[in-house]
């Protein structure tokens, strides 16, 4: 057997491994914020574009990448009901309105011609929205409550389901087509891991939180795969990745900046 062929399942294993074990201990130790500002990064969404560099042309990959910012809407209504919901209701019931959220509003979503700027328009009333409705919750702090044990399998579980959608994103690519490929790869896959292992371990308050901090970070995702599609054309498909990879960076650094500076004062 190739050994070559089993290369790219196992990067994706144990990138996505290392940022959700980390995004889960960074939330637990430092706060809400830092863990949503870890989730947001492009876990699922990064390594499933490079594969998918590998394996289609360039047209295929800027479609794609188009149809993932109307699906980063998607992503917002899934965090804002999610983020309602979690302190007041069990996990099963509140993670699973936020599921349905996604996907009714990502085939919504998906039944429209978006051109780049249009696709701009309901990231800016979801995040817009999501953005006031969550600045009181992230002000407030909330009570500590009692942590369940951490059994040993829990969080490479987790890595393992973000690693598996990844790969079947992946390959199921040419069945599916640039824009369902585009929509697919949104699927919020890091964000439901960190959240079971959260709302678990330290309650719907706490998971909850990291909802609503993740809004601003997830404005900075949404330009990062506007900026992929646009610089596919003029840079090429490699160098259009590390553009989108940079804005994401500078992003997050910014925003890592401001959180810092709040704290001071």
């Amino acid at each position: 057997m190739d050994i070559a062929a089993w290369l790219p399942p196992l990067v994706r294993a144990l990138a996505t491994a290392l940022i959700v074990v980390s995004a889960s201990a960074v939330a637990e130790s430092l706060g809400p914020f830092w863990g949503a500002l870890v989730a947001s990064l492009p876990i699922s969404a990064g390594p499933a574009y490079v594969f998918l560099a590998m394996q289609h042309d360039a047209d295929f990959v800027a479609a794609s990448a188009l149809a993932s910012v109307t699906a980063n809407a998607a992503t917002g209504m899934f965090l804002i009901v999610y983020a309602t919901l979690a302190p007041r209701l069990p996990l099963w019931r509140s993670l699973g309105a936020a599921i349905l959220a996604w996907a009714a509003s990502a085939v919504a979503l998906q039944q429209i011609a978006w051109t780049p700027a249009a696709a701009v328009l309901p990231n800016l009333a979801v995040y817009g929205f999501g953005i006031l409705l969550g600045r009181r919750r992230r002000a407030v702090t909330p009570a500590p409550s009692s942590r369940a044990r951490r059994r040993w399998y829990e969080l490479p579980l987790r890595a393992a389901a973000v690693a598996a959608f990844v790969s079947l994103i992946v390959g199921i690519s040419s069945i599916l087509g640039p824009a369902t490929t585009g929509m697919a790869a949104l699927f919020p896959v890091s964000f439901i891991s960190l959240i079971v292992i959260v709302h678990l371990r330290m309650g719907g308050a706490v998971s909850g939180l990291i909802a609503a901090n993740a809004m601003l970070p997830m404005v900075g995702f949404g330009a990062m795969l506007l900026a992929l599609h646009l610089a596919i054309a003029p840079l090429g498909v490699t160098a259009a990745l590390l553009l989108a990879l940079a804005i994401s960076l500078l992003w997050s650094a910014l925003l890592l900046l401001t959180q810092t500076r709040r704290y001071r004062h």
